[in-house]
């Protein structure tokens, strides 16, 4: 099994070959400077979704965090990223299991803006 540690020092080829068929290519206009892989976006969104570092501090051998976030936001839009995040998901659960009652919903690391101090009741 591969560790969460691996993920952030490579991307294993196996989570890059269910990627790369979906994620759309990568069109260069030949004006500027040549834009970043997908592999190399991707890579550096697994690292900061595992370290939980901010965008701004996304480390040197990665695209920058803006780059790594407007790429998300194209495969977001065109649902690539979301088809190959359920393949994955699919796999793992045969191969190790997944404990649906300990998945956390809500990856959010800010206080909600008009939170109250009463909880809502139990459903």
């Amino acid at each position: 099994m591969v560790e969460l540690a691996d993920f952030a020092r490579r991307l294993p080829d196996e989570v890059w070959a269910v990627f790369e068929p979906v994620l759309p290519g990568v069109v260069w206009c030949g004006q500027g400077r040549p834009p970043y892989g997908n592999r190399e976006c991707l890579h550096g969104l697994i690292y900061v979704l595992i370290t939980g570092i901010s965008w701004e501090m996304v480390p040197p051998c990665f695209p920058c965090g803006k780059t790594i976030q407007s790429r998300l936001r194209v495969w977001l839009e065109l649902g690539s990223f979301r088809a190959a995040w359920e393949a994955l998901a699919q796999r793992y659960e045969r191969f190790q299991g997944i404990n649906w009652d300990k998945v956390l919903i809500d990856g959010s690391k800010h206080k909600a803006q008009k939170g109250g101090s009463v909880l809502a009741p139990a459903r």
